[in-house]
């Protein structure tokens, strides 16, 4: 009982996944492999994948496109939301095109971006730029807005230099934005660019999962979902622990003659 308690409190999510495991088992074994493959299944066909070189490929092309728009989205979004937030009037402006682009889902970006870019990738990174963009450009606009002006007044008053006050005050109040939205769209852009590269895409996870269930192979199927969760809940994970962490850091100014 005791190591049931400690390896709970180390790791509580562990029985939580036992269980879904034990009950794809037990619905694989009720229906046919067309429709539920078993978890074994599912796994040996990602190793056949691999062994025959149809795996990495696909990986990398799905990884590289969705890099590709995280970091475009993160640029575009940031660098905006830090103009509008210190700017009422262009935040004004600016405000209703990006709720307007929020409210439109990823599949209508999808089918309009199939007609601008065709479907060799650029399609894919597009969809994802969109759908993460409006995320970074909101938490950036109230990160800049939380920075305190006391410590900017104060900073202007001795006449510290501009990296400093980036560096000390205001990176720490943008930070817990950033975490978040980062956080948050880290997993939704991975499950976008699979999704899309599934509706538009001839290459990619997307496209060999959609390949592989036009030829009935569930086993196939179920074996790239079971890859993509895996992947995006380990960067998600990932992004969690390299920049949450940060988060209870205070700020970092001091106003004393050596510092300034």
């Amino acid at each position: 009982m005791k190591i049931f308690i400690t390896v709970y409190k180390k790791w509580p999510g562990c029985y939580t996944y036992l269980m879904l495991m034990i009950l794809w088992i037990g619905i694989a074994a009720v229906y046919p492999p067309v429709l539920i493959p078993s978890p074994l299944d599912s796994i040996r066909a990602l190793f056949t994948l691999a062994a025959e070189g149809q795996l990495w490929t696909p990986l990398v092309l799905t990884f590289l496109r969705f890099a590709v728009g995280f970091a475009v989205a993160f640029l575009l979004g940031a660098g905006l939301g830090l103009w509008a937030g210190s700017h009422q009037h262009v935040y004004k402006l600016i405000h209703p095109a990006v709720s307007l682009l929020q409210a439109v889902p990823p599949v209508s970006w999808i089918v309009l971006a199939i007609l601008w870019l065709g479907t060799n990738g650029g399609a894919q990174v597009l969809v994802v730029s969109l759908a993460l963009f409006p995320v970074f450009f909101f938490n950036s606009v109230q990160g800049i807005r939380s920075v305190p002006r006391e410590l900017l007044e104060m900073a202007a008053v001795f006449r510290v230099g501009r990296g400093k006050k980036i560096r000390d005050i205001i990176w720490p109040a943008l930070m817990p934005f950033w975490s978040a939205a980062l956080a948050i769209n880290v997993g939704t852009g991975w499950k976008t660019v699979v999704m899309s590269e599934l509706i538009s895409g001839q290459t990619g996870i997307g496209a060999a999962m959609n390949t592989a269930r036009v030829y009935l192979k569930t086993e196939e199927v179920m074996g790239w979902t079971l890859l993509v969760a895996l992947l995006g809940m380990g960067l998600e994970g990932l992004v969690r622990a390299s920049t949450f962490g940060r988060r209870g850091k205070s700020y970092a100014f001091r106003t004393n003659q050596h510092d300034v």
